[in-house]
C-alpha cells in the first residue's frame, strides 16, 4: 500500500510540474524553473505559476501608458545608467 501512495504522490507532482511549466510558458516566464518548482512543491508550485503576472500584459500596459504621456516621476524602471527625461 505504501508504494501505491508514493506512486500517486509522484504522479501528482509530475502533473503539477507539467502544468506549471505550461502556464509559465504562456505568461512568457522561464518554464524550466517553474517545472522544477512544480516537481518539488506539487500543488504549491502550480499555484505559484498561476499567480505570477503575465509579462505580455505588463509590456502592453507600459506601452499604453507611455503613449498617453505617462512619465515616471521617481526614476524607477528602465535599465541602470539610463537617465529619465
Amino acid at each position: 500500500m505504501d508504494w501505491m501512495l508514493l506512486l500517486l504522490i509522484a504522479a501528482s507532482h509530475l502533473a503539477s510540474a507539467f502544468l506549471a511549466a505550461t502556464i509559465a510558458r504562456q505568461k512568457a516566464r522561464n518554464s524550466r524553473s517553474w517545472f522544477v518548482a512544480g516537481l518539488l512543491f506539487g500543488l504549491l508550485g502550480l499555484i505559484g505559476a498561476a499567480g505570477i503576472p503575465d509579462r505580455h500584459q505588463i509590456v502592453f500596459l507600459r506601452h499604453l501608458a507611455e503613449a498617453q504621456g505617462y512619465r515616471n516621476r521617481r526614476g524607477s524602471g528602465g535599465k541602470a545608467g539610463q537617465s529619465q527625461r
